[in-house]
């Protein structure tokens, strides 16, 4: 792959870096130039580490924590211009009268009440800046459609997009853009059970037209174009990256 480094300058956080899209998302950004503060209760894998990735362990259901990593990303690096709200779990699939409300606590926990807590900070941080910003928000394809993946998780993913469209009028007059993703089955540790088993895994790739999963570099191209100037014009928006899942 060819880059230009088009984040040269700039310094981005990223939550729930150890893995996944995050992952991804860490390494496409240092490609391309940033600096990198990876959040997460994990220790950062040793290729980001390598590649420059500052570690820091966050854990999203602690305002403390968010707000720690934030200032750890402006103290190390001094000063921030993109945060990747990607922390998130899906404790398995069951229907609600037989869901655990343990299972759904610790979902809106993290999915939800993480993204609010990474969103505040965030915008805190930016705003005292006064020189713009980005806060990218890894939502879901649950988001938008109904989806037999559990109660607590399509929950927690549809709030999250209204964080961001409420978020991100409020944060335009400061230069501040607020976007989310939407990601279709992507081959993360998320989606083991569905890749491991032959039929869920059909039934995935027949709902993808493109016919395929998505990859983690997927997701984190959209997050680099999200982060890029050639987002500068763009806040408020649901960037479906699923494979045509959501239009048939």
């Amino acid at each position: 792959m060819s880059l230009e480094r088009r984040l040269e300058g700039k310094v981005a956080l990223v939550t729930g870096a150890a893995s996944g899209n995050g992952r991804a998302i860490a390494a496409r950004f240092l490609r391309e130039g940033a600096s990198v503060v990876g959040a997460d209760v994990e220790g950062l894998p040793g290729e980001l580490v390598a590649d420059g990735a500052e570690p820091f362990r966050c854990d999203v259901r602690s305002g403390d924590d968010v707000r720690a990593a934030v200032a750890a990303a402006i103290d190390r690096l001094g000063r921030l211009d993109v945060v990747v709200a990607n922390a998130g779990v899906n404790l398995g699939v069951h229907d609600l009268e037989d869901e655990p409300f343990a299972v759904y606590e610790q979902t809106i926990a993290i999915n939800q009440t993480g993204v609010w807590w990474t969103c505040r900070e965030a915008a805190r941080a930016l705003r005292a800046q006064d020189d713009g910003g980005r806060i990218v928000v890894i939502a879901s394809v649950a988001s938008l459609v109904g989806t037999p993946s559990g109660i607590a998780y399509n929950a927690s993913k549809g709030a999250v997009l209204q964080i961001v469209r409420t978020l991100a009028p409020q944060l335009a007059p400061y230069g501040i853009t607020v976007n989310a993703i939407c990601p279709g089955y992507v081959r993360t540790g998320m989606t083991a059970e569905t890749q491991a088993d032959p039929v869920l895994l059909e039934r995935a790739l027949a709902a993808h037209p493109l016919g395929r999963l998505g990859e983690p570099e997927d997701v984190a191209g959209a997050a680099f174009y999200l982060a890029s100037d050639d987002a500068s014009w763009v806040t408020g928006i649901t960037l479906t990256v699923d494979g045509g899942y959501t239009c048939v």
